[in-house]
């Protein structure tokens, strides 16, 4: 059974990879220095706000790119998987980290400098459009979780949504139970719907008790995704 984390290989996943090879081609060729490094899980690759020294290319694994307030509060923005090149927006912007990237499983990475990606990207129009291709994905994705967290009403609306979009992941289709792994914690997954734990906590147990889900110590069991569906349209 697939987990929510396993990338779909479908037509967008395709486009990463074809986008990642070419850059990675371009990088060989030049003759490019990168730094290849395994992480553990709970490793912060890149800190908000330090100045954007270089990026990282996430060869495998996953992790987290989040937001802080001044308080402490922190925002999941998304979930960064293999293909994704972290810290891009910031280098080309000659700028400081706008979010944190940690990581929630070992990773393997490249981590190349600002003054070597300008480099390669004046010499090479291949990985200059392979670059701008990756930042395109990459700014889609947060405007979509940026729509979840600002314009569903509330915290309900936007979990709901957010198990869809793990259940989609999964493609088991809507008519067959759809087991989610449970990488996240409650309070990752509450930083991901910009909500409490305690909250995500209830709304989970009212879930379960109306049999929409089923939740095992590894695993959320979606029994029913019709009510799911429902749920997310408010």
């Amino acid at each position: 059974m697939p987990s929510a984390r396993q990338i779909e290989i479908d037509e967008p996943w395709i486009g990463v990879q074809a986008d990642l090879h070419s850059l990675l081609r371009e990088i060989h060729g030049l003759n490019i220095s990168n730094l290849n490094s395994l992480h553990r899980r709970g490793k912060v690759l890149i800190a908000e706000g330090e100045p954007a020294r270089g990026v990282y290319i996430l060869r495998s694994g996953s992790a987290n790119v989040s937001i802080a307030s001044s308080e402490g509060r922190i925002v999941i923005l998304r979930t960064a998987r293999a293909g994704a090149v972290l810290g891009l927006n910031s280098v080309l912007r000659n700028s400081f980290y706008d979010a944190t990237v940690k990581t929630f499983e070992p990773c393997r990475t490249d981590f190349i400098s600002r003054a070597e990606l300008r480099e390669l990207m004046a010499k090479s129009p291949a990985a200059t459009h392979a670059i701008s291709e990756i930042l395109s994905r990459e700014l889609t994705e947060l405007t979509d979780r940026t729509r979840l967290l600002l314009l569903s009403q509330t915290a309900s609306v936007r979990l709901a949504t957010l198990l869809l979009y793990w259940c989609k992941e999964s493609r088991n289709g809507s008519s067959q139970p759809v087991r989610i792994d449970k990488v996240f914690t409650q309070e990752e997954i509450a930083q991901m719907i910009c909500s409490s734990r305690e909250t995500v906590t209830r709304l989970l147990a009212t879930l379960s008790r109306r049999h929409v889900i089923h939740i095992t110590a590894d695993s959320i069991l979606i029994r029913d995704q019709a009510a799911l569906e429902a749920l997310a349209r408010g």
